[in-house]
């Protein structure tokens, strides 16, 4: 056989090999996992607290079914665990704009607006996951943070006060106290902008109600209802004695109907001064039981122009003075 003969059958032979090592390869490779299995796998990730394959495994699946609105929604929710707030947001708002309503997605949404400074739009879907569960007390406790840093002082006061009255009504303790005397001893910053809650209060509706925060005499910020169909603004014994305030005794036995249909016995009396948020009321007639509920009257709601308003879903109460207080 001759030099080139050789040359020939060598360069064949290394063609044949290199076919056949391709070959060999792709046998080995690893099928593509299918989108149960990347759905399946995400799950035990999320289940065992592995954030970082729970992600891929999501982003591989909605990759392969990128209309699964539950599917983007779980891959916002890590990504907001993981403090990816860019790509979170991105996610979040796709599954949204597809149907999903998880409060779980909306607390992660919100979350990740906060952290791109994006304030007003977290506030507003904080409020709309406490409208799904409103036990939720790590959105609130961040949701008082960010009407604080819009100088809503008062808006944030009430959100925690009402829960930890439904606590206290629950036989349980408060949660807030801290963040409540935090709130009620902050000082704005030097150079910080008006409140606009020298002009209006806006009172969020947190169930089926609205609150109003009222203080009067040495009690903190405290939630009362805001209650149109009564005549009288009303406190009870235990509310007095924790204000430690004097006042004046009009009529000392009264009967009332309270909201259940019981009948108890009462006394009409005036406190000097009540404040509802920044605004002062003088001489306020209240009637006082000893398990009235708290409740803003029609007689205190008169100093002020009410109305109401929906932002994104969410209802609130504006109250303006009518008179500078």
């Amino acid at each position: 056989m001759t030099a080139s003969s050789i040359a020939s059958v060598t360069r064949r032979a290394g063609v044949v090999a290199a076919t056949a090592v391709l070959a060999l390869a792709a046998c080995n490779q690893k099928p593509a996992a299918k989108p149960g299995d990347l759905k399946a796998a995400a799950a035990q990730c999320m289940g065992s607290g592995d954030l970082r394959c729970a992600e891929e495994n999501w982003r591989a699946y909605v990759s392969a079914r990128p209309t699964d609105s539950n599917a983007i929604a779980n891959l916002c929710i890590v990504q907001s665990r993981r403090d990816e707030p860019e790509d979170a947001v991105v996610q979040c708002r796709k599954a949204i704009d597809l149907g999903e309503g998880a409060y779980d997605l909306f607390a992660a949404y919100a979350v990740s607006l906060g952290k791109l400074g994006r304030t007003d739009e977290a506030i507003d879907w904080s409020y709309k996951t406490l409208a799904i569960v409103p036990n939720l007390v790590d959105v609130r406790g961040d949701l008082a943070k960010l009407l604080m840093s819009r100088n809503r002082r008062y808006e944030a006061l009430v959100l925690l006060a009402e829960f930890d009255d439904f606590l206290v009504d629950q036989q349980q303790g408060p949660y807030f106290t801290g963040q409540r005397i935090a709130l009620e001893s902050a000082t704005p910053p030097a150079g910080a902008a008006a409140s606009s809650e020298d002009v209006e209060l806006r009172l969020p509706k947190l169930g089926a109600r609205f609150f109003a925060p009222v203080s009067i005499g040495s009690a903190p910020v405290t939630a009362f209802t805001v209650d149109t169909g009564a005549s009288n603004t009303s406190v009870n014994d235990a509310f007095l004695a924790k204000a430690k305030i004097a006042y004046k005794v009009v009529h000392p036995r009264i009967d009332m109907e309270l909201a259940d249909g019981r009948h108890v016995r009462g006394r009409l009396i005036r406190i000097d001064q009540i404040r509802v948020g920044n605004f002062t009321l003088k001489d306020v007639q209240a009637v006082d039981c000893e398990r009235c509920a708290l409740l803003l009257g029609e007689e205190s709601l008169a100093h002020f122009d009410m109305s109401s308003t929906k932002v994104a879903g969410v209802e609130f109460l504006k109250l303006r003075p009518r008179k500078p207080a």
